[in-house]
């Protein structure tokens, strides 16, 4: 998953589905009017190139599994905090 949020606030703003994502995935962008220097990528999962599979964020696996539950537990809920996903559920400093 490839999460946009904006760097200034930490609000997630939009989300792209999947586990594995290519190097051309990563090109995308969402731009909820902000702009493109406000945005930032949190990714959950592998990015895939010619060399193989990087693993990002894994420990965070679990949160992703909750993203695609039958009760979903929705990304945009959360925020990032210091390079960091928080869930509503877990206390912020």
């Amino acid at each position: 998953m490839i999460i946009f949020y904006d760097k200034r606030t930490g609000n997630i703003f939009a989300a792209q589905d999947g586990r594995v994502h290519d190097e051309k995935q990563l090109e995308c962008y969402v731009d909820n009017g902000i702009g493109k220097e406000n945005i930032g990528k949190y990714i959950i999962g592998w990015i895939e190139n010619k060399t193989g599979k990087m693993e990002y964020n894994m420990d965070k696996f679990e949160l992703l599994q909750r993203f695609e539950d039958i009760t979903p537990f929705n990304p945009l809920d959360c925020k990032i905090v210091d390079g960091q996903i928080i869930s509503p559920d877990q206390p912020t400093q």
